[in-house]
C-alpha cells in the first residue's frame, strides 16, 4: 500500500498504528536474524565523515548487491543474504538515513544522489565488481541507475517486485484513486518525519525509544533491532533524510526513465509477486487495471534483456523476499550461473 503501498516499497507500515514492540501483528512473525543487521560494522566514509552501512558475508564473485525498497533497511534480505552468500560473496547496504547509515540532510535523496552513495561505499569497502544487482520495489530504480552508470560492471540483475519507470505515472493512467492514496501516503510520510525531527531537537518528543508516532518499526523486526534502530533515529539528521526519501520517490520514478535502455544478452530476471495486494482499499475497483499494469511493466523490464526473464512468486505478497525467500535465491543463482555469454 503506498498508502496500502507503503507495504509495496518497504514493509507493512500498516503497523504505524500499532504498538511497534509487538512481536507478531497480524500474523507477521519477527525475523531474528535481522538482529545482526544491527551490529556495530561495515560503516564507511562516503563524504567527509558521513558513513553509509554495507554488510558483506561469503566470498566469491560475482558480488551480488542487495538494495532494499523504499522505507526499508538492509535487513529486509535477512532470510536471503546467508543462503546466497553460500556460494559467493553477499552484500546488503542501507541507504542514507536508514539502517545504520548516517543522515544526509542537505542533499534531496534522489536516485542519482542515492546511487552515488552506493558507488562510493562499494569504493571505500574496496568491494570490486562484477556485481549482480538485487533491487526490491524502489531499490529497482538504483539498480536501473548503476546499470546504466557501470555496464561492463554488472554481470546480472534480479529484480524483486520492482517498482517501475513513470511508476505513479502509470498507476494513475489506470488507478486514479490508488494513486491519489499514494500521494497522500507519501506526503503523509515525509510531514510525519519532518514533524517528528522538529520535536527531538525542541524537545517536546522523547527520542530513542521504539513508540509512535516518531519511532515505529516495522513487525518483523525483532525488539533488539528496533531499539537500537531508534536510538540512531535520535538524531533529526536521519529523520530528515527518510522524509526527503519519500518526497523523491515519485520524482525518482521519472529519473530512470530511458526510453534506448537495453541491457543486450545481460542475465535479468524479474520476479512480480503473486498476491495481490498493493493499492489502497478505497481503490478496490481499480486492483485488476492495477494488477495488469504492474505485471505488464514487469514484462517490459524483463525485455530489456534478449535473455530477461519474468516470474511469479505465487504465494508471496509484495514482500517476496520474506515470503519466499527461495524464489529469491533461486533467482540470484540462476543469473549467476547464466553468466555471460
Amino acid at each position: 500500500m503506498k498508502n496500502v503501498f507503503g507495504v509495496a516499497i518497504g514493509l507493512a507500515l500498516a503497523v504505524l498504528s500499532v504498538d511497534a514492540r509487538a512481536q507478531v501483528i497480524q500474523g507477521v512473525p519477527v525475523v531474528e536474524a535481522m538482529t545482526d543487521y544491527v551490529a556495530p560494522d561495515g560503516l564507511v566514509a562516503v563524504e567527509g565523515a558521513r558513513r553509509i552501512h554495507l554488510r558483506c558475508v561469503g566470498r566469491g564473485s560475482p558480488t551480488v548487491i542487495l538494495i532494499a525498497g523504499l522505507g526499508s533497511w538492509s535487513g529486509t534480505w535477512a532470510k536471503v543474504q546467508p543462503r546466497a552468500a553460500e556460494t559467493t560473496r553477499v552484500c546488503a547496504w542501507d541507504r542514507a538515513g536508514f539502517g545504520l547509515s548516517d543522515g544526509d540532510p542537505k542533499a534531496a535523496q534522489t536516485v542519482g544522489r542515492t546511487t552515488d552513495d552506493l558507488e562510493r561505499a562499494l569504493k571505500a569497502a574496496a568491494v570490486n565488481g562484477p556485481y549482480v544487482l538485487v533491487g526490491h520495489s524502489a531499490g529497482a530504480q538504483e539498480v536501473l541507475t548503476f546499470a546504466d552508470r557501470h555496464p561492463r560492471a554488472v554481470a546480472g540483475i534480479v529484480l524483486v517486485d520492482p517498482a517501475r519507470p513513470h511508476d505513479v505515472a502509470r498507476e494513475a493512467a489506470v488507478g486514479p484513486k490508488a494513486a491519489a492514496a499514494d500521494r497522500a501516503y507519501f506526503a503523509s510520510e515525509s510531514k510525519r518525519l519532518r514533524d517528528c525531527a522538529a520535536g527531538v531537537e525542541s524537545g517536546r518528543i522523547k527520542a530513542g525509544v521504539p513508540a509512535p508516532p516518531c519511532f515505529v518499526y516495522y513487525p518483523e523486526i525483532p525488539a533488539k533491532a528496533q531499539a537500537a534502530l531508534a536510538r540512531l533515529d535520535a538524531d533529526p539528521a536521519r529523520l530528515r533524510t527518510q522524509a526527503s526519501s519519500y518526497e523523491e520517490y515519485e520524482p525518482n520514478g521519472e529519473r530512470v526513465v530511458k526510453d534506448d535502455r537495453t541491457y543486450g544478452d545481460l542475465p535479468l530476471i524479474v520476479i512480480s509477486s503473486g498476491r495481490p495486494g498493493l493499492w489502497a482499499e478505497e481503490a478496490k475497483d481499480e486492483f485488476p487495471a492495477l494488477q495488469a499494469d504492474w505485471r505488464d511493466s514487469h514484462k517490459a523490464l524483463a525485455a530489456l534483456s534478449r535473455r530477461g526473464q519474468w516470474r511469479i512468486a505465487e504465494d508471496s505478497s509484495h514482500l517476496v523476499q520474506l515470503d519466499q525467500p527461495r524464489a529469491v535465491v533461486d533467482a540470484i543463482r540462476d543469473v549467476i550461473q547464466a553468466g555471460p555469454k
